[in-house]
């Protein structure tokens, strides 16, 4: 790369083209990674001899795609100084301009939680923003900080951090030239080396790499009034968005899999005819129907538990002869002997193949249980409307622990559970058939503590059971699973902050309470089994006192004696083991419970239900917002959409603009279905999108969001994964790639096609590369609706112009409807809607809208600093902001 300088209390700007190595350079300097050759020097020293928690405690980062963490909006920008006042946090959002936001817009203010609160992308990033300004770090690292602010927003913000970088060692990597135009120095990569360097006047001057982008991008000059807007791309390797999908070889084996467990529509039916039938029973016959496709293995198991329980008291009655034989003469004792060790080899044999079959049979059962309730539980989470997701108790990490704990506790409620049960009932019918005829006084005497010993089984089956109803070991097993998982996905940021030791402590706490809880139940566990072995004293002690009795009265022998003694203390350990299971069975029946009303609630807007809701014969594409209202579930106190009214005609591109927070990308989730308004109707072709079959809507839609996705999987099944309902020849793909300009990157990777993206992953994908192929995604699904979110944001200039260019071609027959905070983007648009605070604020072309100089989309022209064009003429008019 060569010898790159940051000067002391100086802003310096790195650009160039995807994959050039910019983030790297910030990932260099924070010593994510050390250099293979050379050194990153810190006033001349090389940062591997510094104590790399003092290293990063002395800079602060801000990356383009902001990481905000589950807790409240104070904390998440307290993160930043975490002894900061209240005062010092707002003034640090104040910098940020997202203060008024907080205080006007959201129901709690700054104590709003992050989850659930549905902050828009500028919105996430001013207050990621706030986080790095109250850090007051030495060294300032802006990685596309202002890529989801529009363009009002971006000048008011790029104030704020130009004063936070007064005295501070700054280091921009632009995406907008708007964010780097007054840096002290601009350096130029390409492939990874020093293209050009210098101030902007000087780069304009020499008309290379920086400059042709510069005229791309319609900017004017330094000496002109207006600002600048440049959209080189980011290199971005902190975060993979990827989805938690296990790695297959092939998307023929991912669709069979997923088809045959969750797509397959009979399956689902029965699975949800069944679970609609079995909530009309008790509660345990309801997971026993869940079982029922086992039922011979239950039943094989049930007869073996059965008869592997009256084993126990058959070997106690020979046990007993064989104490017996001890008064016999010498010949009769030795015959007998042979014939009872006979008996006792064929009793062991046929209680060991009784174990075998019984623990095989159940556990057999017990495990497709849990796999069917997986499956079942998944498939229930992907019908789920967004809304639902939105409550707290709903958070991703939560809903992952108890997919994976809960289904696979179910199984304690059947399985296992039920042989000890059976096997206890074999033992305690068979026990007392055998003491009765021995002896039924004694016996009657020895089951008076029978009642004891169930009674204190119950007691403490019941406290467990109430104890789990408190739902305190799941809450606490579930909040440490999240912290891990949050800051685990997340560590570069946490890497960062240093929060390191906070989410440990966190961690910590979650688990101390749990571990507390169980110590609590543990001790009540020791009391139940301390009793109940106290209890075995006691009936030793009346077994052999009052059978004493009996054999001076003559009513009994000695050797009756001992077998009754021998049968009940044999029968009453094997229910002792079967009252030591009431523990597990009452944290399964918890987990059976929350599982069983997952699984039991119905989506209000179901993807999977296709007998609901029309399919339209002929779709024309013409999509109309009727007097729209929305207010989030989780933000009732604040209406997002307030009475919006428009049309997206046919085969039209309609863009959509506003400043952050004015219902934007609420619009997109609108047409996607994933909330229906409050009031007012979102219609297509006259048809109110809610009689329409969900399922059928969102074939014909593609979807590109801000935050591109990519799962953990190839890049070629990746861009499959658009139309999961055929197989795509490699030309199909190689055409779509190449369609969204991708196809030269991806053949240029080691694995070409077959690189893996996501966590498995050994290559780094920049943000515009992951936006890209997901692009190429959208185009291989050939949808006849569009929405663009951001669709751009993470492309530079000129790949953006090309795809731009390639949709105008291929968008001939489709309705498309784009998001946008880059104006440069929408221009072309047949029409522009303009939105404030949720309302439509104007309407019209380009050329309509900017006419009215006093408009929102005239300001937002301005705060871009591009023209307004007079389009059937030559000439060019400029208005200065």
């Amino acid at each position: 790369m060569g010898h790159i300088r940051f000067p002391a209390g100086k802003t310096t700007a790195i650009v160039g083209e995807t994959g050039c190595g910019k983030s790297t350079i910030i990932h260099l300097v924070q010593r994510f990674y050390d250099p293979e050759e050379g050194q990153v020097l810190l006033d001349n020293n090389d940062i591997r001899h510094l104590n790399v928690t003092w290293l990063r405690s002395n800079m602060s980062v801000v990356s383009q795609e902001p990481v905000l963490f589950n807790d409240t909006i104070a904390e998440n920008i307290r993160f930043g100084h975490e002894t900061a006042s209240d005062e010092e946090i707002k003034a640090a959002a104040q910098i940020a301009n997202i203060h008024n936001f907080i205080i006007k817009e959201l129901p709690n203010g700054y104590n709003t939680l992050v989850q659930g609160s549905h902050l828009a992308g500028g919105q996430k990033q001013r207050i990621a923003i706030a986080r790095a300004v109250l850090s007051n770090p030495k060294i300032l690292l802006l990685d596309e900080a202002t890529s989801a602010l529009d363009a009002k927003n971006e000048s008011e913000v790029q104030i704020g951090l130009e004063r936070a970088s007064q005295g501070r060692t700054t280091i921009v990597v632009a995406h907008r030239l708007t964010t780097i135009r007054k840096a002290h120095h601009i350096i130029g990569l390409n492939a990874g080396q020093i293209d050009e360097q210098g101030t902007h006047e000087e780069l304009m001057r020499l008309n290379g790499r920086y400059a042709q982008a510069v005229k791309l991008q319609r900017i004017m000059d330094p000496h002109d009034e207006n600002d600048e807007d440049e959209d080189n791309d980011c290199e971005n390797g902190n975060n993979h968005a990827s989805g938690n999908f296990q790695r297959h070889n092939s998307r023929r084996s991912i669709r069979s899999e997923t088809s045959s467990v969750i797509s397959n529509n009979s399956t689902k039916q029965v699975m949800v005819r069944t679970l609609k039938n079995i909530c009309r029973k008790p509660f345990f016959l309801r997971i026993l129907a869940l079982n029922s496709p086992e039922w011979f293995s239950i039943l094989l198991g049930s007869i073996t538990s059965l008869i592997y329980g009256a084993v126990t008291p058959a070997y106690a009655l020979i046990l007993a002869l064989v104490f017996g034989l001890f008064s016999q003469d010498a010949e009769t004792a030795e015959r007998n002997a042979r014939n009872y060790s006979i008996i006792v080899f064929f009793v062991g044999l046929a209680g060991g193949l009784c174990q075998f079959i019984s623990s095989y049979a159940f556990t057999r059962s017990g495990e497709a249980l849990t796999v069917r309730m997986r499956v079942m539980s998944f498939a229930t989470l992907l019908r789920q409307e967004m809304s639902w997701y939105d409550e707290e108790e709903n958070q991703q990490n939560i809903l992952v622990t108890r997919l994976s704990k809960d289904a696979a506790a179910l199984k304690g409620m059947t399985g296992v559970t039920i042989g000890a049960f059976l096997n206890a009932v074999g033992t305690l019918v068979a026990g007392l058939a055998i003491s009765f005829v021995a002896g039924w006084k004694l016996t009657l005497v020895l089951l008076c503590f029978t009642p004891l010993i169930v009674i204190t089984g119950y007691m403490l089956g019941q406290k467990l059971s109430k104890a789990g109803q408190k739902k305190a070991f799941s809450t606490h097993a579930e909040l440490g699973s999240m912290y891990a998982t949050e800051s685990l996905k997340n560590i570069r940021t946490v890497t960062s902050l240093g929060l390191q030791d906070h989410f440990i402590r966190l961690y910590k706490q979650a688990y101390n309470k749990e571990f507390r809880l169980s110590l609590w139940q543990s001790q009540r566990i020791v009391v139940g089994n301390a009793l109940a072995n106290t209890l075995m004293f006691f009936i030793q002690l009346a077994a052999f006192g009052y059978g004493a009795r009996l054999v001076i009265d003559r009513e009994m022998t000695y050797i009756g004696v001992f077998q009754v003694f021998a049968v009940i203390t044999y029968a009453t350990i094997a229910f002792g083991r079967s009252a030591s299971m009431v523990p597990n069975y009452s944290r399964a029946k918890e987990a059976s419970i929350r599982i069983m009303n997952l699984n039991a609630r119905q989506s209000r807007i179901d993807p999977d239900n296709e007998n609901e809701g029309e399919i339209l014969e002929r779709v024309r594409g013409v999509l109309e917002f009727r007097d729209v209202s929305l207010k989030y579930p989780s933000r009732k106190e604040s209406r997002v959409l307030r009475h919006l009214s428009f049309t997206c005609n046919k085969g039209e591109a309609t863009g959509i603009v506003g400043p952050s927070g004015s219902g934007k990308s609420t619009c997109i989730a609108l047409l996607e279905r994933f909330y229906d308004p409050q009031r007012g109707k979102v219609l297509l072709d006259g048809h109110d999108l809610r009689t329409i079959n969900v399922k059928w809507l969102r074939s014909i839609i593609g979807l590109v969001q801000q935050e591109p996705v990519l799962f953990n999987i190839s890049i070629r099944d990746n861009i499959a994964y658009g139309d999961t309902t055929r197989e795509f020849t490699d030309a199909e793909i190689y055409e779509a790639a190449r369609q969204a300009d991708i196809h030269d990157t991806i053949i240029g990777l080691a694995e070409g096609y077959d690189t893996m993206c996501g966590s498995s992953s050994q290559v780094q994908l920049a943000g515009g590369q992951k936006q890209r192929i997901a692009i190429a995604r959208l185009l291989i699904r050939n949808p006849k609706i569009v929405l663009f979110d951001e669709a751009t944001s993470a492309l530079n200039a000129a790949v953006e112009e090309r795809i731009m260019r390639t949709f105008n071609r291929t968008r001939a027959d489709r309705t498309c409807v784009m998001v946008a905070h880059r104006l440069s983007t929408i221009r072309d648009c047949e029409k522009i809607v303009v939105l404030v605070r949720g309302r439509v604020d104007e309407e019209g072309t380009d050329e309509q809208l900017a006419t009215n100089p006093h408009g929102t989309y005239s300001q937002l022209l301005r705060a871009a600093g591009l023209y307004t064009t007079t389009r059937n003429t030559d000439d060019i008019e400029t208005e200065s902001f």
